[in-house]
């Protein structure tokens, strides 16, 4: 495949990183790749084996995939123009308004530029839009309507990785990316470093940027600090947060979109508001004072990071190209179709329009499918080891009433109920609940919304039901007041590297999931699979 990138130059940034580690992996991997750039000079401060020539060369080539990511009036032209199969607009970074708001004019009057070519971008029907965070991804959805892939973002863990270095133990080195560019927050971290001095006179502050670092070396400057502060206004996917973590090195950061793959407050880093000098200094102070706070977060954000890499994320950008490529194929194919026969043609959009209406109105598998939960029981080994680990746990309980919510089309319920359990199943389908009384006459099944019931049960089953639901908050407000002694929450574990769903509206990581629970139970054990994440919840 001849896929080709356009940047605007290859010089040490966190957008170009991202472009350079994909090129190398499709190369790699037996593509044609070249990265057209301004003057088509090499990249100086990273090994790149794909091709590299000048923006020159663009239009006179044919190309099977162009992907562009900056927006700019040149980038955006070249893509426009040229000839290619398949175009896509790589979104890394959305820009917050509102955080912009009081910066230097100067400053601020190009961004504002920026953002009318990022939303001609953005808008354009010939390009697929791509992501490099879940956040963006929810972000165009919800604001602009505008449907995306994500392609996550990555850490070169052979690169970032934990390395012992020598450390003067009278003193605590602050690490930050000392970046001077305003959004970048650096002033907010020299502000709260202030502060922090003055409680604390062992602190000492270093930064890295400008200083011609190698990049070989650049795991042992993160691995020197004890911990690591990035206080940016806003980011696509933050870079030196991510390096930090797969250094182990402990982090303070602002609680932006860019962070939330992998920043969970307390569980993988403090986070604190953007341009708040003072909340910074306060996390940094808890994390010199705490420190088992520190190791806690220094593991839990090494493990989480881990998963985010580069190698996936090839396959995954490959595997969205030869989808989209056939998918055009197919389309050539349904256009000569239509010439040839239209009112066959018409039929056919009429069918697949009404089929994907009727899927992005309400749930219709159990009409699609059947009972295909006692199907996917006899055939699917994921699924059955998932059942009999719920079944297996409920059977150390005590015995009592259980209120299975979203119990579908009854398996779980039946179970249960041949292990001595009492259940009431309730679903919302009616087609899931026939099925259910088909299957299980035993149980007692009943259509009816979990907001309608207002009996407290001894236990409560809430398995594969969350992902569905608009509103995540609401549905757990209202089952914590629903049992006596103790609930189990389900949800698949999220893959980065998969498509989302379409029947799910989000999917959770383990720390999203624990954190998101807490809100509303007193304890939360949390247990997981390479698939499926189990909460076992008490009453706040």
């Amino acid at each position: 495949m001849k896929i080709r990138f356009i940047e605007p130059h290859l010089k040490i940034y966190g957008g170009v990183r991202r472009i350079i580690e994909l090129a190398n992996r499709l190369t790699k991997r037996g593509h044609d790749v070249t990265i057209f750039h301004s003057d088509g000079s090499p990249c100086q401060w990273m090994k790149c084996i794909a091709k590299i020539k000048s923006y020159n060369e663009v239009l006179k080539e044919e190309h099977d995939v162009i992907i562009f990511n900056d927006p700019n009036p040149i980038d955006y032209k070249l893509a426009k123009k040229a000839k290619a199969k398949l175009k896509i607009y790589y979104v890394l970074a959305l820009y917050e308004r509102e955080l912009l708001k009081g910066v230097n004019p100067k400053i601020y009057l190009p961004w504002n530029k920026r953002m009318l070519i990022l939303k001609k971008c953005l808008k354009s029907p010939y390009f697929l839009k791509l992501v490099n965070s879940t956040w963006m991804y929810y972000w165009l959805k919800e604001n602009m309507k505008i449907d995306s892939k994500i392609l996550i973002g990555g850490v070169n863990t052979e690169m970032f990785h934990s390395v012992k270095v020598e450390k003067d133990p009278n003193k605590i080195r602050i690490l930050c990316s000392g970046d001077p560019r305003e959004r970048k927050g650096t002033k907010t971290v020299i502000e709260a470093f202030k502060i922090v001095k003055k409680e604390e006179p062992k602190v000492k502050l270093d930064t890295y940027y400008g200083k011609g670092i190698p990049q070989e070396k650049m795991a042992e400057k993160y691995c020197s600090a004890d911990i690591f502060v990035d206080g940016q206004w806003y980011a696509g996917w933050n870079n030196p947060v991510a390096e930090a973590m797969a250094c182990k090195v402990p982090v303070v950061c602002t609680d932006i979109g860019g962070v939330k793959d992998f920043a969970f407050h307390e569980k993988t880093a403090l986070l604190v508001p953007p341009k708040n000098p003072e909340a910074m200094a306060a996390a940094i102070l808890r994390l010199i004072r705490d420190d088992r706070l520190r190791e806690i977060l220094r593991e839990n954000a090494y493990q989480h990071i881990r998963q985010f890499d580069w190698d996936k994320s090839a396959r995954r950008l490959e595997e969205i190209l030869n989808y989209e490529l056939s998918s055009k194929k197919r389309l050539s194919s349904k256009i000569y179709i239509s010439v040839r026969n239209p009112r066959r043609a018409l039929d056919r959009v009429k069918t697949m329009l009404r089929g994907v209406l009727q899927r992005k109105r309400r749930f219709d598998k159990y009409e699609r499918f059947g009972a295909y939960h006692w199907d996917s029981y006899k055939n699917d080994p994921v699924y059955k080891i998932h059942v009999d680990y719920i079944v297996e746990n409920w059977k150390k309980k005590p015995r009592g009433t259980l209120l299975d919510v979203g119990c579908g089309d009854g398996l779980i319920s039946c179970l249960l109920a041949e292990e001595g359990f009492k259940v009431k199943g309730i679903d919302i389908e009616k087609e899931g609940i026939r099925l259910a009384q088909e299957k299980c006459p035993s149980v007692a099944f009943e259509v009816k919304d979990v907001f309608e019931i207002n009996k407290q049960f001894d236990y409560l089953l809430a398995s594969e039901v969350i992902e569905h639901l608009p509103n995540p908050n609401e549905f757990l407000q209202k089952i914590k007041d629903l049992f006596r002694k103790e609930a189990l929450i389900t949800t698949p574990k999220r893959n980065y590297y998969k498509e989302l769903d379409p029947y799910h509206f989000r999917e959770y990581s383990i720390f999203e999931f624990e954190s998101l629970l807490e809100k509303y139970f007193k304890t939360v054990q949390l247990q997981a699979n390479e698939y499926h994440l189990y909460a076992w919840v008490k009453q706040k």
